[in-house]
C-alpha cells in the first residue's frame, strides 16, 4: 500500500517527520547507558578489589539514573525532545570520556553534557529533567567524593566525637583518640572518609530525585521532608555499621568487607527509597499535559 498513489507519501512523510524525535530519544538513552556501562566495566577491569558494598551502591545509583532517564523519554510521547546538531556534537564529544582509563573520569563527560542541557536547553522540560538526572549521577559518582575527600579533615573530629557519644550507649568503655575508636584495649578502628557515616547521602539524594522524575512530581515541602528522613536513616545505618566493627577483627571484616557490608548497602538503598515512594503514593497524581 505504500506504493499506491495518494497513500504512500503521507505515510512516508509521517515516518520521516517522526524519525528525528525517535532518534533523539535513543541518542540520549544510549549516552546515559553508555556512561554507566563504561564506568562499571572500568571498575571491574581497573580496580582489583572495589569491595562488595561499593559495587552494590554504585550499581544501584546507575540503575536508578538509567531507569529515570528512560521513563522521562518514553512516558509521554508528546514531550519527546528533538536534538539539534550542536546537541549531538556535544554528546559525542562528551562520550569520548568513556575511553579514558579512569572509572570516575567518565562522569566528567556526563557533567559537561548535563551542564549543556541545563544551560542551553532549559526550556525543554524533558531535556532539563534528563540534565538534572545526569548532573545528580555525576555528583554522586565523582564530584561529591572529591569534595568530601578534600574537606573531611574538618568534619572528622566532629564525626568521631558524635560516634563516641553514641557508641558509649552500647559500649560504656568506648574510647576516642584522634581518628581511633576503641571498645577494648587490644583492638581499635580508624575513621577515614571512605567509612564516614555521611558516605551514602549523595546516593540517597540521587535516588530521591530519580523517583520524583519517574513519578513526574515536583519538589515540595513534603518531598523535601522525605529526603530529610532518608538522610537521617542513612546516617543512622552507617553509624550502626561502624559501631558493629568495634568488638573484634572478625566483626570488622564482616561489616567492612563481607556480607554485612552488602546488607548495609541494600538497607541504605531501601532507606533512601521508601520515604519518597511513600510520600509520592500519599499525594495525588498531577494532571497530564494536553498533547
Amino acid at each position: 500500500m505504500l506504493t499506491r498513489p495518494g497513500m504512500g507519501w503521507p505515510i512516508e512523510a509521517a515516518r520521516a517527520a517522526n524519525w528525528p524525535v525517535q532518534a533523539a530519544s535513543w541518542n540520549l538513552l544510549i549516552f546515559g547507558c553508555g556512561t554507566a556501562a563504561s564506568a562499571a566495566l572500568q571498575r571491574l577491569l581497573l580496580e582489583p578489589d572495589p569491595g562488595l558494598q561499593r559495587l552494590v551502591e554504585l550499581k544501584f545509583g546507575e540503575v536508578f539514573a538509567t531507569l529515570a532517564t528512560a521513563a522521562i523519554l518514553f512516558a509521554a510521547r508528546h514531550r519527546r525532545p528533538a536534538l539539534t546538531r550542536t546537541d549531538l556534537a556535544i554528546l559525542i564529544a562528551c562520550a569520548l570520556s568513556w575511553f579514558l582509563p579512569e572509572p570516575h573520569a567518565v562522569y566528567a563527560g556526563m557533567t559537561l553534557a548535563a551542564a549543556w542541557l541545563l544551560a542551553r536547553r532549559a526550556r525543554d522540560c524533558v531535556l532539563a529533567d534528563i540534565g538534572q538526572i545526569w548532573l545528580a549521577l555525576s555528583l554522586c559518582e565523582l564530584w561529591s567524593k572529591l569534595v568530601f575527600k578534600m574537606f573531611y579533615h574538618a568534619i572528622e573530629p566532629f564525626e568521631v566525637a558524635v560516634m563516641a557519644w553514641v557508641g558509649r550507649v552500647v559500649f560504656p568503655g568506648l574510647q576516642a583518640s584522634g581518628v581511633y575508636l576503641s571498645a577494648r584495649p587490644d583492638w581499635s578502628i580508624v575513621m577515614l572518609e571512605g567509612c564516614s557515616a555521611f558516605h551514602n547521602l549523595s546516593l540517597a539524594a540521587l535516588i530521591w530525585l530519580c523517583v520524583l522524575k519517574i513519578a513526574g512530581r515536583a519538589v515540595t515541602r513534603g518531598t523535601l521532608g522525605a529526603l530529610a528522613v532518608s538522610a537521617v536513616l542513612v546516617v543512622a545505618i552507617n553509624i550502626a555499621r561502624i559501631l558493629a566493627m568495634l568488638p573484634s577483627a572478625e566483626a570488622y571484616r564482616y561489616w567492612h568487607d563481607g556480607a554485612g557490608s552488602v546488607t548495609v548497602a541494600l538497607v541504605s538503598v531501601a532507606a533512601s527509597l521508601l520515604p519518597i515512594v511513600l510520600q509520592v503514593e500519599r499525594t495525588s497524581c498531577p494532571l497530564a499535559r494536553p498533547a
